[in-house]
C-alpha cells in the first residue's frame, strides 16, 4: 500500500486527510497523481500541476519526506510502503 497525505488547501478542498491505495510496480509520482485523482471526486490536480503537467512554483510533493524536486520530479518512483505527501503552493498576504 501507498499512503497519500493531503495538506493545506487540498485537504480543505477534498475534505480528506489521508488515502491508502495499492502500490503498482514501477509507478511514478505523476502516474500516482492521476490514479489518486481518479479515486477522489473533487478535482485537485490543478492545485499542484500547471496545464503542461509541471509542478506549480511552490508545490511540494514528498516521497518518504524527500522532496521530489531533489529526486526525479514527477518521474520519481513510488514503492509499496511509501508515504507520499501533497502540499499545494502557499498563499498569503
Amino acid at each position: 500500500m501507498v499512503q497519500i497525505q493531503f495538506y493545506s488547501l487540498i485537504r480543505l478542498l477534498i475534505k480528506q486527510e489521508k488515502l491508502e491505495i495499492p502500490a503498482c510496480e514501477n509507478e511514478t509520482v505523476g502516474q500516482l497523481l492521476d490514479r489518486v485523482q481518479q479515486q477522489i471526486a473533487t478535482p485537485f490536480l490543478y492545485k499542484l500541476l500547471d496545464d503542461n503537467r509541471q509542478l506549480h512554483t511552490g508545490t511540494i510533493i514528498l516521497v518518504n519526506r524527500h522532496n521530489i524536486r531533489h529526486l526525479d520530479f514527477l518521474e520519481t518512483r513510488v514503492n509499496d510502503g511509501d508515504v507520499v505527501a501533497f502540499f499545494p503552493p502557499g498563499a498569503g498576504g
